[in-house]
């Protein structure tokens, strides 16, 4: 965890903005899924999952309207998680499913070393976002990040 880490504060702890594609009836089950993936690939590219990181998964999970039976599955994928080219395959169907799959990812880490950062990069390359989206949603991110 960064010295500035506040685990007491949660990012999600707020409802996401109505439109956002994030709201649980937005998404479908398999949506949900994939946020999910992308969230807990992205806080195991260091090689761990730090308690302010499963958290914000946890957090993500019970926001998507996952029950508690969903934790065996959770522990599986942070000891399994998703690959980058999985993430992708996951998001091919649309630029708008795309960039909520790497606001996702975003949104679970402070990409605070060298993996995280070039996992983000990898993950922004293969989904084919432009560099000035991508810059928003880091910029989104930290911001929030920042006001928890």
């Amino acid at each position: 965890m960064s010295a500035c880490a506040r685990p007491d504060r949660r990012l999600t702890s707020s409802p996401p903005p109505a439109g956002s594609g994030f709201e649980a009836e937005a998404a479908s089950n398999e949506t949900a899924i994939l946020y999910i993936r992308a969230m807990i690939a992205a806080a195991a590219a260091d090689g761990s999952v730090d308690a302010t990181e499963r958290a914000t998964i946890l957090a993500g999970v019970k926001q998507a309207g996952f029950h508690a039976e969903a934790n065996a599955w959770i522990e599986n994928e942070i000891a399994n998680p998703a690959s980058v080219d999985d993430l992708v395959a996951g998001a091919k169907s649309s630029q708008e499913l795309a960039a909520q799959v790497y606001t996702a990812a975003r949104i679970s880490i402070d990409p605070d070393s060298r993996q995280e950062s070039h996992f983000l990069q990898e993950l922004a390359s293969g989904l084919e976002l432009p560099e000035e989206l991508v810059a928003q949603i880091d910029a989104a991110a930290t911001t929030a990040r920042a006001a928890a």
